[in-house]
């Protein structure tokens, strides 16, 4: 099976190359998306593709770019990691393990919260996931997580239209409304920056595009 990464990011100059080096011994084919970053990283990997927006133009737009790229090189599934350094490398096996069985279309990481996770965040997921599993009828422990991997097949069927954070929601929503066979993996996770991320401004907008799509999925 030919499993690519995809990893989209923005000012992350301290921790990409970090990211970069963790995944380097699984020997996976690398597809960074630079989501229009201001920060100057100047990177220069080997066996690295290095996608580039000139504008920033939010997280499931950075996905998107990064996994079209990868389905159109030929890769069989996608793993897409955050770029901030937050998601642990060892981890990966757990994924390719249940992608190569072909027991499950999409494999989504599970955060174990034991790194300081803040409360507002963990909460917010928490009550995403139960209004998830009212409206869509799949529950997921941690929707907000974004390690995670889908096979070619899932992600042509959940092709998201989320530009922004949103996207980590959606794909859920559109795995429930869709029947794809998924399966959660616990993972590790490093909270090296609690003022990035979702805001609560996000959250709300979100809440509101999970009542949209419950009539328009």
């Amino acid at each position: 099976m030919n499993i690519f990464i995809v990893i989209p990011f923005r000012n992350e100059k301290k921790h990409i190359g970090l990211v970069v080096k963790g995944i380097s011994k699984y020997k996976l084919p690398v597809v960074l998306v630079d989501d229009g970053s201001i920060d100057n990283p100047n990177l220069r990997f080997k066996n690295v593709t290095l996608l580039t927006h000139k504008i920033n133009l939010g997280k499931g737009a950075a996905m998107k770019t990064g996994a079209d790229y990868a389905i159109a090189a030929g890769a069989d599934a996608i793993i897409f990691m955050d770029g901030d350094n937050q998601h642990m490398p060892g981890d990966l096996p757990k994924f390719i393990k249940h992608l190569e069985s072909g027991g499950c279309d999409v494999v989504l990481g599970s955060r174990n919260y034991s790194y300081g996770v803040p409360l507002i965040r963990f909460l917010g997921n928490k009550f995403a996931s139960v209004v998830l599993a009212i409206l869509f009828g799949i529950y997921v422990s941690d929707v907000l997580c974004g390690f995670k991997a889908l096979t070619k097949k899932a992600y042509q069927k959940i092709r998201w239209d989320s530009t922004g954070y949103g996207v980590e929601t959606e794909m859920v929503a559109r795995i429930g409304k869709t029947k794809l066979n998924f399966c959660e993996v616990t993972v590790q996770s490093i909270y090296h920056d609690k003022v990035k991320g979702v805001t609560i401004l996000d959250a709300v907008g979100i809440m509101g595009e999970i009542i949209k799509w419950r009539f328009t999925i």
